[in-house]
């Protein structure tokens, strides 16, 4: 596995250095620092209400360390956020990637909702529990 972290880390240099050598220092400055703004956003956005900081480390290892498929769509977002922050080619491409289809589902969501009309309105969804029911 370190290996493959050492192989990544090259491959991301690589890319880097050619891509910046053909479109130009300033562009690929510019394509660092808007990719890392972007997940900087979308990470304090998203992470604010989600995670505490000490969670999104175990999401990140639970999801990217052992192979394994996040836990919530959610998670991909956060994911993708951190993605978007490491300079990188790859790293951005796969962000974007993970950002994309996490806001296409919630674009597919549940369009039968309709909220309310009303400017100072806040909608909520609720369900009713009787605790004293005995079975």
């Amino acid at each position: 596995m370190p290996f493959l972290g050492f192989v990544l880390l090259f491959l991301e240099l690589y890319l880097l250095i050619t891509l910046g050598a053909r479109i130009g220092f300033g562009l690929m400055f510019a394509e660092i620092l808007l990719t890392g703004v972007l997940g900087y956003w979308v990470m304090r956005r998203i992470g604010r209400t989600a995670f505490q900081p000490a969670q999104l480390i175990g999401v990140f290892l639970h999801a990217v360390g052992r192979g394994m498929a996040a836990r919530k769509p959610i998670e991909w977002l956060l994911l993708g956020g951190l993605l978007l922050i490491i300079p990188g080619i790859l790293t951005d491409i796969l962000g974007l990637l993970l950002v994309a289809t996490f806001l296409g589902r919630i674009g597919r969501g549940n369009r039968s909702h309709r909220p309310s009309s009303e400017s100072d309105a806040i909608d909520i969804e609720f369900d009713v529990r009787d605790d004293d029911a005995t079975t």
